[in-house]
């Protein structure tokens, strides 16, 4: 006889909503969508949609794919230090900087930041940008 399926709970986790899991195993289809995953925007159809690459307190950074055909057409770094978000994209040259615009604006609306102002920077490039990586610390 095959286990029961019973609810998780994190340790101190107030009642409310639980993870389902299954001998362990937390079954992730009850899960909510994935938050690193592109809001909803006012563009329909989208040609683009991002994926997180990193958080930290201040600030997010995406990697933008084009729908069509998958492939990488640039970044978005942003910056919210509370009185303002300063947002800046480099995307291949054609890809909608009204577009760009509205995927700042969704993902950091005015319930969601204590900012008063967007500043958003948004280039063109023709060919992929090159990445270039040092180590800060050498032992």
């Amino acid at each position: 006889m095959s286990p029961r399926p019973r609810l998780a709970a994190s340790p101190g986790q107030a009642p409310g909503p639980a993870l389902p899991q299954l001998g362990g195993i937390v079954i992730l289809a009850a899960l909510p969508r994935d938050p690193k995953i592109t809001p909803i925007t006012r563009h329909d159809p989208r040609t683009f949609y991002a994926t997180r690459v990193t958080r930290t307190q201040a600030g997010e950074s995406w990697d933008l794919w084009a729908v069509e055909d998958g492939r990488r057409i640039g970044f978005l770094s942003v910056v919210d230090d509370g009185h303002v978000v300063y947002a800046l994209a480099s995307v291949k040259r054609g890809t909608s900087h009204e577009e760009v615009a509205d995927l700042v604006e969704g993902f950091f609306t005015p319930s969601s930041t204590d900012a008063h102002n967007r500043e958003i920077i948004i280039s063109d490039y023709e060919q992929e940008p090159e990445m270039l990586e040092s180590d800060i610390r050498q032992d």
